[in-house]
């Protein structure tokens, strides 16, 4: 398998910011695969479905979105996924190397997610996500200040 870099960021870091200026960059959003939405619109729109509560989970889920994964890691050269706990756990049994983007401090998330029009519940519940994710001892972590965003952290490790 080609050599891809693989970042399990947390929210808000700027991953869709990354991947619509690099086409060699993939966002590869876990909501898609993860929620089964009764609205198709809402299903449409990544953002505004964020916090939903209408929906169900995909009983497939998590690995069709691991399976997909390892079917995009043939066409990319960076991809931006999911820093839910047990999607890493699977990445390790896998033995898939990946970094972990992580914020130094779960408010400054919290504001960027608000700002750019995430709806409260998601945006506050970042704060729980925070402690329930946070990086183990054994994860390559890439840490991010309130002043930086992914690709600022990428740039400083040389990664990107």
């Amino acid at each position: 398998m080609r050599k891809v870099l693989i970042i399990s960021a947390f929210s808000a870091l700027g991953k869709t910011y990354l991947s619509r200026k690099n086409k060699k960059v993939l966002d590869f959003e876990a909501s898609f695969y993860r929620w089964l939405y009764k609205d198709e619109n809402l299903a449409k729109d990544v953002e505004k479905r964020k916090g939903v509560t209408d929906r169900i989970e995909n009983p497939e889920y998590p690995r069709n979105y691991l399976n997909d994964l390892e079917e995009k890691m043939k066409q990319y050269d960076i991809i931006l996924i999911t820093p839910e706990k047990r999607i890493r756990e699977m990445l390790q049994q896998r033995k898939i190397e990946y970094f972990l983007a992580y914020p130094t401090k779960p408010d400054f998330v919290v504001e960027r997610a608000l700002k750019r029009g995430n709806n409260m519940a998601f945006s506050k519940g970042l704060e729980k996500t925070f402690k329930d994710w946070y990086p183990s001892e054994d994860e390559k972590v890439l840490w991010v200040e309130k002043d930086e965003y992914l690709e600022d952290v990428l740039i400083k490790n040389h990664l990107y």
